[in-house]
């Protein structure tokens, strides 16, 4: 990392990152959020379900938006664990707030809902995740991060400029695809959900849906599998869950134990 920033008076590093950096971040630290996931979904719902954010790729988006503007800006306050720790809640509470209304604002849907559960802000998050959230960046701050640089380092080392950047690149190339086809596909979704329900923000044509659902990737059985647990939000049926919409095979998990 190159130092942009120094203030001798008050002995503060602001770190900048170069672009492969960033998406090497983004890559690891969704996918290490998807495996916290599907561990948290087992111990919460006995059941092992798929908990990504896009169609192919074993990420889960919101960590590793997380954890980039934590490194960025608790990386200079790593000494003090508090500080850490506060830091973390607050990004993590403004990440997920964020993630959350931006999704319901341009998906219509709802991948969660703390309206349950205590001291929550619009259901889009709560006092007991935020706190999760700072323990999370604690650790990532103080001990995971640190060895994901050296590795980071290693790899940089061991291969030509060429080939590091080429392989970035393959990275950045397939997480781009991934996302524009999974806006693609969830706009579609709530469409057919609008227009079977005879909801409303539907732009598709009756001839566009269903020359659209004869596409296997879109059959909302296999939507269903990748997202089991969005919601509708907005309109009359906010907070429906999709699921309960549509006859498809409910053995979308995998069940571990009887919750």
């Amino acid at each position: 990392m190159e130092n942009v920033l120094f203030n001798e008076k008050v002995n503060f590093k602001v770190k900048k990152f170069n672009i492969s950096k960033i998406i090497l971040y983004f890559a690891f630290y969704s996918f290490i959020g998807f495996c916290f996931e599907s561990i948290f979904g087992i111990f919460s719902k006995g059941v092992l379900e798929s908990r990504k954010s896009f169609l192919f790729g074993p990420f889960c988006a919101i960590y590793g938006i997380g954890a980039i503007f934590m490194i960025l800006f608790l990386k200079p306050l790593e000494k003090n664990t508090f500080a850490v720790f506060v830091g973390s809640s607050i990004i993590g509470a403004i990440a997920e707030y964020l993630m959350s209304y931006i999704c319901e604002l341009y998906f219509h849907f709802k991948w969660w809902d703390y309206s349950n559960l205590l001291l929550n802000v619009n259901g889009r998050t709560c006092l007991y995740f935020i706190l999760i959230w700072g323990f999370l960046g604690t650790i990532l701050i103080k001990y995971v991060n640190p060895k994901v640089d050296e590795f980071i380092e290693k790899i940089k080392n061991k291969l030509s400029k060429k080939v590091f950047d080429f392989a970035v690149f393959g990275i950045f190339l397939f997480l781009l695809v991934d996302i524009l086809l999974t806006t693609f596909a969830l706009k579609y979704f709530y469409a057919k959900i609008s227009s079977d329900y005879q909801l409303t923000n539907s732009n598709y044509s009756a001839q566009r849906l269903e020359n659209l659902s004869k596409i296997d990737l879109l059959d909302e059985g296999n939507l269903l599998k990748i997202f089991p647990n969005i919601r509708i939000a907005g309109n009359e049926m906010d907070n429906v869950f999709v699921d309960t919409l549509y006859n498809v095979d409910s053995t979308y998990y995998l069940k571990i134990f009887d919750k």
